[in-house]
């Protein structure tokens, strides 16, 4: 049985999702948190800088604030809590903030690690991890945030809590993570809480909350054109990606959203190096349009490689157009708990964004071409600008 999101709340600010399959644990819970904040932080990779780590912090607050009505969290004594800052790219999630924001927390206190991943002999290693400041407190819960591809950074994190808690003689109450990022996430938090639970008789929750969807991960071998393997996340359902409605309604706002290389490219370089942070998106699209030229890629092909559109169809192939009754038998091994209302409103806004005449031309060989150079036209604008 595939892991399923399954609606749990739903306001006009948040919607909460709960990863389930038959063998979930109730110690161990899995979420799907959608924002406006997040989903425009993450679908337009120009905001940069303040603006994006504003928008982090807004839409974690909302983020608790929805999980809180599950889980509530904000009855934990604030004096225990600790956030875990992993440096620099986790300084983006603005916890510490949020939690003063959503749970009106005035005790809670900070720790610091730095971890930055390096790629040698084709596996990544951590290297500059000699900054740690860490004060945690005895019976502790413990949040951290931070984008996981890899999860190297995530685990050599977890490595030195570990550690500190032994050398310290402390023992550890719940964990909360909080990440745009892949299934490695879960991965490295199940390993952790499996160690945490044996270690720490009181340890009683760990709490996994991603941001808009979990992501598929390129890795060597994925069938795209340009990526970085262990490094891109993904919206492709087919390449692993459990995506949340609302992030998959706003997919259709632009034609370039679903097109982008992903979902958040370098956080650590968007909201502390803006302009290599624009350089590096230029270099993926300057890569594409030199793939389009070359292979002559028609927009249809390389956009249903990124974000494939084969539920709103009857039959992609023949191009026979589905349904919001399709549309809802195709997600229903993928969401649970969506009015049809909904599910009209989604398919709606994907005929809005691709009718037949902008299919058509979108299957015109070559046209991907032009996509491509509007796009780097209006990042070199950003990078030139003065401002």
């Amino acid at each position: 049985m595939r892991d399923k999101l399954i609606r749990r709340f739903k306001d006009e600010a948040v919607a909460v999702y709960a990863i389930e399959k038959e063998s979930s644990q109730p110690d161990f819970k899995r979420y799907v948190v959608s924002t406006r904040d997040t989903r425009d932080l993450m679908n337009h990779p120009e905001i940069i800088n303040c603006d994006f780590t504003n928008l982090m912090r807004n839409g974690i607050t909302n983020a608790l604030k929805g999980i809180n009505v599950l889980d509530r969290l904000s009855c934990i004594n604030s004096k225990s809590v600790n956030v875990c800052h992993i440096l620099r790219g986790g300084l983006n999630f603005q916890v510490r903030d949020a939690l003063r924001k959503a749970y009106g927390y005035k005790w809670h206190s900070s720790s610091y690690i730095s971890s930055q991943r390096i790629l040698r002999k084709g596996r990544f290693e951590i290297s500059e991890d000699q900054y740690r400041k860490f004060i945690i407190p005895n019976n502790a819960t413990l949040y951290t945030a931070d984008i996981v591809a890899s999860g190297v950074s995530l685990n050599h994190g977890f490595e030195y809590i570990d550690s500190y808690l032994e050398s310290q003689g402390f023992e550890l109450e719940n964990m909360i993570f909080i990440t745009i990022g892949c299934i490695e996430a879960e991965r490295v938090l199940q390993k952790w809480h499996d160690i945490f639970k044996k270690k720490h008789p009181g340890f009683k929750n760990s709490v996994l909350i991603y941001l808009e969807g979990r992501f598929g991960l390129a890795v060597k071998g994925t069938p795209l054109r340009n990526y970085l393997y262990d490094t891109d996340l993904l919206k492709n359902y087919r390449l692993g990606a459990l995506l949340s409605p609302e992030y998959e309604h706003s997919q259709f706002e632009k034609m370039i959203i679903g097109l982008e290389a992903c979902s958040i490219y370098d956080g650590g370089k968007k909201g502390f190096e803006p302009v290599n942070h624009i350089k590096d998106v230029l270099e993926f699209w300057e890569k594409q349009l030199a793939t389009a030229g070359a292979e002559n890629l028609s927009l249809w092909d390389e956009y249903n490689s990124r974000f494939l559109l084969d539920m709103y169809f009857a039959d992609i192939g023949k191009q026979k157009k589905g349904s919001p009754g399709l549309l809802q038998e195709k997600k229903s091994s993928y969401w649970q708990g969506l009015r049809v209302s909904e599910y009209s409103r989604l398919y709606e806004k994907f005929e809005w964004l691709w009718s037949d005449q902008r299919v058509e031309a979108a299957r015109i060989p070559g046209s991907f071409a032009q996509v491509c150079e509007k796009k780097i036209k209006y990042l070199r604008s950003l990078i030139e600008s003065e401002a």
